[in-house]
């Protein structure tokens, strides 16, 4: 039989390609797996706080959060109702606030945000509204409920949690956490539309706790009730979702907030504290699509252990701070690699 030149040089650029393909799939399973042997752990750093009233003592402290060049670590001392800031090695430097129903008094503070501007909008949970400050603590503007009394009507809140300014100082988005939705409004607190409802589909939420905007402007919701992150783009389409009730990496167990770095990693505070659960505190590291990246935790005793992880809050340099609301403390965590 004949042999075609032709169709000999085609079957030859066939096996190429295919030896080609063979390389290319066995080099990357080798890179992956390189990158696999480099595993990212967390070292405890340091620790501050006590329970009190006095400078640098909190009663159950929550949100963490720097301003923008990182000169302050604002931290809200939710039943000590006031805001308390530090410097990043934990120095009190001033606070503002007092229980109350007045502007700039709190009841039961508990999220906050530093917009582009540097000014402080704090959730100011039991007074069911937004309140916003100067870098300083000095009152600015507030709205949402009138009355201190929880309401279900649009521009209203029953227990707003968190607040996020958008990186355009367009909007401010507000987890109104029992209504089970998020409400946006301008930048002047005038309200704009509500996102979201009751549920467990995309878009649907159960008791949203916080949010927070990466630097491509996508948003990350945590849900305790569905016990989940949402990811949504910058117009609040849903992208993806991920978590279910459990003590495994991808797992949360009475899941409380959330932070992001610089990188846009998702690190979430972890309690495992409801009854089946591992009992064990933890704080676990994503990639901004939901990948397991480490986590970081408590086995209840010794310096740096976590009991109750509330908020988080990290710096430049990857270290985490988080606040230990059973504790009354803020402890940090620098980032290690071993491999």
């Amino acid at each position: 039989m004949k042999i075609c030149p032709f169709h000999v040089a085609i079957a030859l650029v066939f096996v190429f390609v295919i030896i080609l393909q063979i390389n290319i799939v066995t080099g990357s399973q080798e890179t992956s797996s390189a990158l696999n042997n480099n595993q990212e752990n967390y070292t405890f750093v340091t620790e501050w706080g006590s329970k009190g009233t006095s400078n640098g003592e909190f009663l159950r402290p929550h949100d963490l959060e720097f301003s923008n060049g990182y000169k302050y670590l604002y931290a809200v001392d939710r039943d000590g109702n006031r805001i308390q800031v530090f410097s990043k090695n934990g120095t009190f430097l001033f606070k503002f606030g007092e229980k109350g129903q007045g502007e700039g008094q709190f009841l039961i503070p508990y999220g906050l945000d530093v917009d582009a501007r540097g000014h402080v909008w704090v959730a100011d949970r039991g007074n069911h509204r937004i309140q916003q400050f100067d870098s300083t603590g000095n009152f600015i503007s507030k709205f949402g409920n009138e009355d201190s009394h929880p309401s279900s009507k649009l521009g209203k809140f029953d227990n707003p949690r968190h607040v996020e300014v958008d990186r355009n100082l367009q909007f401010v988005n507000v987890a109104d956490s029992k209504n089970n939705r998020i409400q946006q409004f301008d930048i002047n607190g005038t309200f704009v539309r509500a996102i979201g409802e009751l549920g467990s589909k995309p878009g649907e939420f159960n008791l949203p706790t916080t949010i927070e905007q990466d630097s491509k402007g996508n948003f990350f919701v945590t849900e305790r009730g569905n016990e989940r992150i949402q990811k949504f783009d910058s117009n609040w389409r849903p992208l993806l979702a991920w978590g279910t009730k459990g003590s495994e990496n991808n797992q949360f167990c009475h899941l409380e907030h959330l932070a992001l770095d610089k990188h846009d990693n998702v690190y979430v505070t972890d309690p495992q504290s409801d009854p089946g659960c591992s009992m064990h505190a933890r704080v676990l590291k994503f990639d901004s699509n939901g990948n397991f990246l480490a986590k970081f935790g408590s086995d209840k005793a010794g310096a740096g252990q976590l009991e109750d992880p509330e908020h988080l809050a990290v710096d430049t340099d990857g270290d985490v701070y988080v606040s230990d609301r059973k504790n009354n403390k803020i402890l940090v965590y620098a980032p290690t690699f071993t491999g």
